[in-house]
C-alpha cells in the first residue's frame, strides 16, 4: 500500500481532498481508521509504532497527524523561521519513515499536516474523518504540568477511544 499526502495551506481541506480518507463504511461493523498524532518526540514516535502495528494486525487505515506549532519562544522573525525550518525537517523525516513503514508492513498510511493547537487539530481531524480510535504519546513538556497535555485533555473530552503511549 502507498502513503497518500493530504495537505493544503493553513489546514483547509475540501471534501474532494478528504473523500479518499473519509470513505468509511459507517454502517459496517468494526473499526476502519485510526488517527495517531505525532510531534517528533520519543513518546509520539512510540505511539506511531504502536498504531502501525495495530493497523497491520487489524487491517485498518492509519492517518498520521503532524501539527505545526510555533510555541511561546517564537517572538522574532528569525525564531519563527527557524521553527518553521525545524518543522519542515521533522515532517520530511516523518513522511520518509511512514512511506517506508507503509511498504514494509502493507498498511495504508496517510500523513496530514495542520497548523495550530495539537489538541484542537486532533479533535477536528478525528471528527472530520470519523475515526474509530486515537493514539497519542504522553508528552513530558514542562508546560503540561500546569495546562495539561493534549493527550490528557483528549482523554477527558474525546468522543473516541484514546490510547496514550508513555
Amino acid at each position: 500500500m502507498a502513503m497518500r499526502d493530504v495537505f493544503t495551506p493553513r489546514g483547509r481541506y475540501s471534501q474532494v481532498e478528504l473523500a479518499p480518507l473519509a470513505a468509511l463504511d459507517l454502517d459496517g461493523d468494526g473499526q476502519r481508521t485510526i488517527l495517531v498524532a505525532v510531534d517528533g518526540h520519543e513518546s509520539s514516535l512510540r505511539a506511531a509504532a504502536y498504531a502501525i502495528g495495530l493497523a497491520r494486525r487489524q487491517g485498518l487505515r492509519l492517518v498520521v497527524l503532524y501539527v505545526h506549532t510555533l510555541g511561546p519562544l517564537a517572538s522574532t522573525p528569525d525564531s519563527i523561521n527557524a521553527i518553521r525550518v525545524a518543522n519542515a525537517e521533522a515532517v520530511r523525516a516523518l513522511r520518509l519513515e511512514m512511506d517506508r513503514q507503509a511498504t514494509a508492513v502493507g498498511v495504508d498510511i496517510a500523513v496530514v499536516e495542520r497548523d495550530g493547537s495539537p489538541y484542537a487539530e486532533t479533535v477536528r481531524l478525528a471528527g472530520e474523518l470519523r475515526v474509530d480510535a486515537v493514539v497519542m504519546g504522553g508528552g513530558r513538556n514542562f508546560g503540561y504540568q500546569f495546562f495539561g497535555s493534549p493527550a490528557r485533555r483528549l482523554m477527558r473530552n474525546a468522543q473516541w477511544p484514546v490510547t496514550v503511549i508513555p
